[in-house]
């Protein structure tokens, strides 16, 4: 971390020869590391860059829409890192997903989402392969070298449903301006699939006050460790947003990832919740502030007040975001959240498979998509997605705690131990993974270790980690119904109510007094919400 910082205060001084003969050897490396097609597609670039740019920028319009097949889907594949210096994944990572999210904001179009083409960052399948799995008519890809403060982004496009090559260009800039070539990227790529009214609309999605390029780096390293959804990682990812707000106070994008960051932290760690929801906030909220059209802050205000279950904002927040980013599959899955603790099963099943045909290799909507399955008691197709999304990121505990859950209800109880044991292995500060494997093994006559993790869920509410409904679902499993009622009605006072439906064994309490009164509690809490809308 230092060294990255200490570079982008210092960088080192580059002459214009060098810089030009850097970028020479970069591109040799390149043309033998890249595909024949985009060595081919360089090539011709580097040939005619000049004439080629200025018969596509001036050439009639009709001569624009002659593809003869219509583009309805396309993914940007993970821009190949070319710097001679190592250490530069995270800045080809986000110079991938700025142009992505640009894309995804201003196309009529389905644009696959980060999560999914990052898995072909280190691949040799070929394009068509690519296209086939991913569900895409079109793909980008291409390079980026940076040395010192000069950058070349080099990308192409092509009809993968044809194997044909559609355009390609080069950037050489300053690093200080890296802003304008990804939007430009947008507008040109943009002018390809769409036409001029969405050309424009995605330099327009991308406009915004161009931030010290330090402090892009700080966000972009921010973002890179957000991606990888660990514990560790989103406080990584914290810091790195944090220094970019003390560098730069007034540079939005910075407060939305912080909030970002903040708002899984509960998710995937035993910190205080209460304290980090509200710096998720107050982030989230100062980000809108700076600037209202960033649908990545609306999203993590809407997944604040989910988590937090403060549900009237929760709804309009993600609605806000998708209205901002139709493409954006985190909003959609988020939202598919909300729609199923408000009881409408089927919008949210369809909801989250919006998401997952937008993110189709994202592990954690297959898991939860697969959740939403076990919910409907759809349980063949559950375990379809989980298994998927087992395959996809074998060291995620949540999906063999919904397998094991599963397993148990279908009667395979050595099955279910085993998917139970395979979480709590992979997921041992995780309360909700606690709670699942609890309730297994206690149904399983696994007492002692049932209790073992009940005490563990206690004291981590000792420290601010506090979860009741997770202690409850284990005071149901070892029959103890009324500590189960006093847990959730102590979850009532801290969070609401609402979303037990994701547990088929709280309906072993339906003939309980207490908690008929906590379910009435939850109808009108969704009444309210869905009132608000």
């Amino acid at each position: 971390m230092e060294a990255v910082i200490s570079g982008a205060d210092t960088p080192p001084v580059v002459g214009p020869e060098a810089v030009a003969s850097s970028v020479r050897q970069l591109e040799a490396s390149a043309n033998a590391r890249l595909s024949s097609r985009l060595r081919r597609a360089l090539a011709a670039v580097g040939a005619v860059a000049v004439l080629a740019t200025a018969m596509w920028l001036f050439r009639p319009q009709s001569a624009k829409a002659h593809h003869p097949t219509q583009i309805h889907s396309l993914a940007v594949l993970p821009l190949r890192d070319l710097s001679p210096e190592s250490g530069q994944e995270y800045f080809s990572d986000g110079i991938t997903e700025d142009v992505i999210t640009n894309l995804a904001q201003s196309l009529p179009i389905r644009v696959i989402s980060h999560t999914s083409v990052m898995r072909y960052k280190q691949t040799n399948q070929s394009i068509s392969q690519i296209a086939r799995e991913l569900g895409v008519e079109a793909i980008i890809e291409g390079g980026v070298a940076r040395v010192g403060d000069r950058v070349t982004v080099t990308v192409q496009l092509i009809d993968a449903t044809e194997d044909r090559h559609l355009w390609a260009q080069k950037y050489d800039r300053d690093v200080k301006n890296l802003l304008d070539v990804e939007a430009e990227i947008s507008q040109e790529v943009a002018a390809q699939v769409g036409d001029t009214l969405t050309a424009q609309r995605a330099i327009d999605s991308s406009k915004s006050r161009t931030p010290d390029p330090q402090v892009y780096e700080l966000c972009l390293l921010g973002r890179y460790h957000w991606n990888k959804r660990t514990a560790a990682d989103l406080a990584k990812a914290a810091e790195y947003y944090q220094q970019a707000i003390d560098r730069d106070p007034n540079y939005a994008p910075a407060y939305a990832g912080l909030a970002n960051a903040y708002a899984l932290m509960p998710v995937y760690d035993s910190v205080a919740v209460q304290e980090t929801y509200a710096k998720a906030t107050a982030a989230a909220r100062h980000a809108l502030e700076l600037d209202d059209t960033l649908a990545e802050a609306h999203a993590a205000l809407g997944i604040i007040a989910l988590n937090a279950r403060v549900w009237e904002p929760s709804g309009p927040e993600f609605r806000r975001a998708l209205a901002l980013n139709p493409n954006y599959a985190t909003a959609h899955h988020w939202l598919a959240f909300y729609l199923l603790f408000m009881g409408q099963t089927d919008e949210a099943l369809a909801e989250i498979e919006r998401a997952r045909q937008l993110d189709p290799l994202s592990a954690i909507i297959n898991a939860d998509e697969g959740e939403f399955l076990y919910v409907a008691r759809r349980y063949s197709e559950a375990q379809v997605r989980l298994r998927q999304a087992i395959e996809l990121e074998p060291g995620f505990d949540q999906p063999h705690e919904t397998m094991a859950l599963i397993n148990l209800e279908t009667g395979h109880l050595s099955d279910a131990l085993n998917d139970a044991n395979a979480g709590l292995a992979l997921g041992s500060t995780n309360p909700r993974t606690l709670g699942e494997a609890g309730y297994v093994l206690a149904v399983a006559g696994h007492t002692d270790e049932a209790r073992k993790l009940l005490s563990t869920l206690k004291n981590m509410a000792r420290h601010g980690a506090d979860e009741p409904l997770f202690e409850a679902l284990i005071h149901v499993g070892l029959e103890e119904r009324d500590q189960a009622v006093g847990a959730l009605e102590r979850d009532a006072k801290i969070f609401g109510i609402v979303g037990l439906s994701q547990w088929h064994a709280f309906n072993q309490l339906s003939t309980e007094p207490r908690y008929r009164k906590l379910l009435a509690q939850a109808k009108g809490e969704e009444v309210a919400s869905l009132q608000s809308q």
